[in-house]
């Protein structure tokens, strides 16, 4: 049997270990948290525009689980500046467009099967914006996927099939072209 004297020794030895590793995982925490898909997508200057991304092994912005067969594109925005619009034109095998809030979540997505007529036009909005466009639709609006969100800060990925390597500069002029920008209300109604 342990002695009283043998059991708090081990007890405190024992709580030490544990502290020590405690303070060694709170210290890692942020080159952890630095890690994620906001950061890596912050390394690159892509607020309110596109920039290539890639999956492990290129020099683009590296984000893991990406799906080799697609080429991807992706930006920033920030709601509390502006509404989002984004748009894209071309016939391709297969593109899809996902929002995701700072954090990571997907808020919305949806692919060229469901688009209005094939094409990739997309507004971005919070409540306080939603309700200006409500107030005054112009027809350019009228052919957008309307999202809105209560996240400020996010971004937009936009992923193009390549079903071989015939199409990589179809996909590549595609997503060179594609448009990640403020929206803004006045220049739209006084384009009406």
């Amino acid at each position: 049997m342990l002695s009283f004297k043998r059991l708090l020794y081990l007890a405190a030895v024992t709580l030490l270990v544990a502290g020590i590793v405690h303070i060694v995982i709170v210290l890692l925490i942020p080159s952890y948290a630095a890690k994620d898909a906001w950061a890596k997508l912050g390394s690159a200057d892509n607020f309110w525009k596109f920039a290539p991304v890639s999956s492990t092994g290129r020099k683009d912005i590296t984000l893991p689980l990406l799906d080799p067969a697609f080429s991807v594109s992706a930006c920033r925005f920030d709601l509390n500046e502006a509404p989002l619009k984004v748009q894209a034109n071309g016939n391709l095998a297969f593109w899809s467009v996902a929002i995701f809030d700072r954090l990571g979540r997907n808020i919305y997505s949806f692919n060229d099967r469901t688009a209005i007529e094939g094409q990739l036009s997309l507004l971005v909005v919070n409540a306080v914006q939603m309700a200006r466009l409500r107030k005054d639709q112009s027809n350019e609006l009228k052919e957008s996927v309307l999202v809105e969100a209560e996240q400020g800060e996010g971004f937009v990925l936009i992923r193009a099939l390549r079903p071989d390597n015939s199409w990589t500069p179809i996909i590549d002029d595609y997503l060179k072209d594609a448009v990640c920008n403020r929206y803004d209300f006045d220049a739209e109604s006084n384009s009406s």
